[in-house]
């Protein structure tokens, strides 16, 4: 007899990854500044993106190691800048990961309490990164 297992989701959907976007695109355009918006699963694969019309190629590439530090530290990428930085031995190895960036604008997607993903904004200065990928997480709470 074969028991019936439950795993709960692990990853941002699809479907939460283009809500996550839109919303993110619809916040840089209300700015008059063309972004890149990059959703990632918990693992830190790619599950959607966009670059808008206008925004530089290497916005994208910026936006998607914002998602990727968040989604692996599951917290924002201004406090792991602020946790790498205060301490010696991470200033010295961090910058050596692969993906990894300290810049503010990358924020995790959770539910229940739990890293399902992230999302990281590029193209314009640190503040307004992180107000769009505020206001593209907000989306998932309606």
């Amino acid at each position: 007899m074969t028991q019936q297992i439950d795993f709960p989701s692990r990853a941002v959907t699809l479907a939460a990854a283009h809500r996550v976007i839109n919303a993110g695109i619809k916040a840089s355009e209300s700015l008059g500044i063309p972004m890149s918006i990059v959703v990632v699963d918990a693992a830190g694969h790619l599950t959607a993106a966009a670059r808008m019309d206008g925004a530089s190629m290497l916005t994208q590439e910026v936006a998607f190691k914002k998602a990727w530090t968040s989604a692996m530290t599951g917290a924002p990428t201004a406090g792991v800048h602020q946790f790498v930085t205060s301490d010696a031995g991470a200033v010295l190895s961090m910058p050596h990961v692969s993906h990894f960036s300290l810049v503010a604008g990358g924020l995790p997607i959770a539910r229940q309490d739990r890293c399902i993903g992230a999302v990281g904004v590029s193209g314009a200065t640190v503040e307004l990164d992180l107000k769009v990928a505020e206001a593209a997480v907000a989306a998932l709470a309606d």
